[in-house]
């Protein structure tokens, strides 16, 4: 270990060591102990007297000082100068906010062209992540696919809370079906509970969009086929469109989270389906033929149904199901 961090050479460290171990010594001796020359000497202790180790008590003798107090005093100030230097590099931070509009004008309605094609996965990932990172606002995302593999979950989390803490706020639509897929349920829930806002929504018209800022969005170039790349539109009128078209889906969709005590219960969209289907049909034949499913498989959902909520049968079901707002 070395005093280097504290502005001691090694040749200092040395010569401080010596001090310490004599009570007195000299520019001479201490020349003659480390084998320098008289010129390096004195360098080396004028050097020992401006850090505050060595007390010069005249032109040729001086002692060591406590290395407890003397080193003590050289770390704080040395503590003191980086916090400075910190504070300085932290106050870069301000910059960023104007660098990045400068940035995003470019990327979204500058010099570029107003649709790029993007090809394959890892790019159109590169370019979801660029624009999520420069994101000042909102986030609007229709997302039909699903469910979600824990590798998409992964890669996704880290990118939506970092939105999220930076306040932009986020809005998804999903299909209702996702929520059967207990992984990819659980990290929507997740979401909502850092702020997030999701939504439920049928209908095959639903495509893959994402908007970030409301000035540029990104879709795939085939709903079918995600290999052959996404659309990176920043084109106002194009743009606007899509963000009605968003709006118009998400005022039809059903919230799911904080605003939907069934996802709160964990139930799933069939789970759903059994319990409206029990306010209605008081025979399975007549519950089974309404959901498309054998009597043996309806019995076992309201099995299922009953064990969650703890009911002895299916009257005393669908009373709890009210009472808890799931129905």
């Amino acid at each position: 270990m070395t005093l280097a961090d504290l502005g001691l050479d090694e040749t200092a460290e040395r010569a401080y060591r010596h001090c310490l171990r004599h009570k007195t010594v000299t520019v001479g001796g201490l020349a003659d102990a480390l084998h320098l020359d008289r010129t390096e000497a004195v360098g080396i202790v004028r050097e020992l007297v401006r850090l505050g180790l060595v007390r010069q008590d005249d032109a040729q003798t001086f002692d060591a000082r406590d290395p407890a107090i003397a080193l003590e005093n050289l770390i704080s100030l040395e503590i003191a100068r980086l916090g400075e230097q910190i504070g300085r590099i932290d106050a870069c931070r301000s910059r960023i906010a104007s660098l990045s509009e400068d940035f995003t004008a470019t990327a979204a309605r500058g010099t570029g062209p107003e649709v790029q094609h993007i090809q394959g996965l890892d790019r159109v990932r590169e370019k979801l992540d660029e624009l999520s990172f420069f994101a000042r606002t909102e986030i609007m995302g229709l997302q039909p696919s699903g469910p979600w593999s824990p590798e998409t979950i992964s890669a996704a989390r880290p990118l939506d809370l970092r939105c999220l803490r930076r306040g932009v706020r986020m809005r998804t639509v999903v299909r209702p079906g996702i929520l059967d897929d207990e992984r990819t349920r659980a990290y929507l829930l997740d979401l909502c509970e850092h702020g997030a806002e999701i939504r439920t929504a049928e209908g095959t018209g639903l495509q893959r969009l994402i908007l970030f800022d409301r000035t540029v969005f990104v879709a795939p170039i085939d709903a079918e086929d995600s290999k052959r790349g996404a659309v990176v539109v920043s084109q106002p009128e194009l743009v606007a469109n899509m963000v009605s078209l968003f709006e118009r889906v998400w005022r039809q969709a059903t919230p799911v989270g904080a605003a939907d005590p069934t996802a709160r219960a964990g139930l799933s969209t069939t789970e759903k389906q059994v319990l409206a289907i029990l306010c209605q049909a008081d025979k399975d034949e007549l519950g089974a033929r309404e959901m498309g499913v054998s009597v043996r498989t309806f019995r076992k959902h309201v099995a299922d149904v009953m064990a969650k909520l703890g009911a002895g049968n299916r009257f005393q079901t669908a009373l709890l199901a009210k009472e808890r707002g799931w129905i």
